[in-house]
């Protein structure tokens, strides 16, 4: 401690003390008394004040969150891989916001939204939809396009369209996290258990219908894969079309009236892979590549003047899908024509690059 010496001449001090009263000297002890209490009881009120929180920071409920940690020497996926594996190809804005370098992701569940789009709930389940999940897109139908005939788009046709995305707000995990949760339906208590979640919860459902989506019968001239992280998104691709590939996506735009404005243009044939993200805890793409399909790019421009290159895809034969698929209903055909539909802006479609 500083002496207070430093600050007063001794002396000076000692003497100023007997020249002051008995009155004035009571009142000065009494004054510097109050002072210490004060004091004192202050420092014990931020102690229990900061007691007090840490208890009740103990006793708020968690969000309806899990916040998964993993060892720190593995690292998140980054750009790092993608340009490895594909040196001339750039990382569409689709993928990127799903890489959080630096840290690792939250898992959440938000991938349990309602409110996601109805096209990317259709595209990669194409033959199966529950009722209320039909119910739902009938609603949303009457003033929005989905599906259209193949020889539907041309030069000045008006459509209202609505370009989402899946809604989930969800990153990749690393491939060695990734690779080590399982994801097939025999797994499913070990998976509820691993993200914390009630078995009979709206997130359980949801976890349920993405695995067995990808675990349901490939259709007649489909093949799928579904991607639980980056590289295996990317792997999977690169063995199909190798290194010299474009990767694209629908721009965002918001829903009103389109009119195209110009001649569609053909970026790809039945080689194409069409990748959708699917409503998970983490990042998921469910893959697929369909014989006798074209993918179109479609310029649009808005009612507001808001201009969109719309991707679409057309599937030529639709012989083998159900009978009951809303395509069918919507167009009010029977299976076998070519159907088209547009895809979301967090759907990727991956084609060789002399497109």
């Amino acid at each position: 401690m500083v002496s207070l010496a430093h600050y007063f001449n001794i002396s000076h001090s000692i003497h100023l003390f007997q020249t002051m009263s008995p009155a004035a000297l009571l009142l000065l002890f009494f004054l510097t008394l109050s002072l210490h209490i004060n004091f004192s009881t202050a420092v014990t009120s931020i102690g229990v004040s900061r007691r007090t929180l840490a208890v009740a920071a103990d006793t708020v409920p968690s969000p309806k969150k899990v916040a998964t940690f993993f060892p720190s020497d593995i690292s998140p996926p980054t750009e790092k891989y993608w340009y490895s594996r594909l040196p001339n190809t750039p990382l569409p804005k689709a993928l990127g916001y799903l890489l959080q370098p630096g840290h690792y992701p939250s898992i959440n569940t938000e991938f349990a939204n309602d409110n996601v789009s109805d096209s990317v709930q259709i595209s990669y389940k194409i033959y199966k939809t529950s009722a209320k999940h039909e119910k739902a897109i009938k609603s949303s139908l009457p003033d929005s396009t989905i599906f259209y005939l193949y020889n539907d788009i041309h030069p000045g046709k008006r459509m209202r369209i609505r370009f989402a995305n899946s809604g989930t707000k969800v990153s990749f995990l690393p491939r060695q996290v990734a690779e080590s949760i399982p994801f097939t339906s025999d797994k499913i208590p070990e998976i509820l258990k691993y993200f914390a979640l009630e078995v009979n919860s709206k997130e359980a459902r949801v976890i349920r219908d993405a695995i067995g989506g990808c675990e349901d019968p490939n259709m007649e001239g489909e093949e799928k894969f579904c991607a639980t992280s980056l590289e295996s998104l990317i792997d999977f691709n690169v063995e199909r079309l190798g290194q010299n590939v474009r990767v694209i996506s629908t721009e965002a735009g918001k829903k009103q009236e389109y009119t195209v404005s110009a001649e569609v243009r053909m970026i790809g044939d039945d080689k194409a892979a069409v990748c959708h993200k699917m409503r998970y805890p983490y990042a998921v793409h469910y893959c697929h590549v369909i014989a006798e399909t074209e993918v179109y790019e479609v310029p649009l421009v808005g009612s507001d003047g808001t201009k969109v290159k719309a991707v679409t895809v057309c599937h030529l034969n639709t012989s083998a899908w159900s009978p009951d698929h809303m395509a069918f209903k919507v167009l009010k055909i029977k299976p076998g024509p070519a159907v088209c539909h547009f895809l979301d802006s967090d759907t990727l479609i991956w084609v060789p690059a002399k497109y």
